[in-house]
């Protein structure tokens, strides 16, 4: 029997997402204020102001992040999407390449190296977290740290490697 189960997690908007909508807000205020004192572009103000407004627009619109987990039969795939709109596929890997899983302590990957580390859950904190450690071929060594609900958890538990799935789950 096919095993399909997929799940959209909403990021929450933190303080660098805030930073850089108010970024973007003092950048179009300068832009607009220098282009009213420059005498030779008097004439595309009109077009000035309204290239400030949709690119704030834009700016605002692309930290509206959701991040779309799936599994199917073993394969485990995380998908971004921004601003309900385009979607981009982050990683794809088979669940039985999973070297480690479990859930999330940012004190105890301090001192660890990863060639990459994929945030995809609501916060960049981590906070009620869970944790991969997958070799992707592409990208060497990586973390994902994500936020599964219990029936995702479900489905992706009996496609872990045992001694994963044994550390990953004990006491649950």
């Amino acid at each position: 029997m096919d095993v399909f189960v997929e799940q959209l997690v909403q990021r929450k908007k933190g303080r660098k997402d805030y930073t850089i909508m108010a970024g973007a807000g003092i950048l179009g205020i300068v832009i607009l204020a220098v282009s009213t004192m420059v005498a030779f572009l008097g004439p595309f103000l009109l077009l000035i102001v309204a290239g400030v407004f949709v690119g704030i627009y834009y700016v605002g619109a692309s930290r509206n992040l959701e991040y779309e987990y799936s599994t199917t039969n073993g394969d485990f795939t995380v998908d971004q999407i921004v601003n309900r709109r385009s979607r981009k596929r982050i990683c794809s890997f088979d669940l039985k390449t999973v070297e480690e899983m479990g859930q999330y302590n940012a004190a105890a990957f301090q001192n660890r190296n990863f060639a990459r580390q994929l945030m995809v859950g609501e916060d960049d904190m981590g906070t009620d977290a869970w944790y991969m450690v997958v070799h992707l071929k592409d990208s060497g060594s990586t973390l994902l740290v994500y936020n599964p609900n219990e029936r995702m958890l479900a489905a992706i538990k009996p496609f872990l490697p045992r001694q994963v799935s044994v550390n990953a789950f004990r006491g649950r």
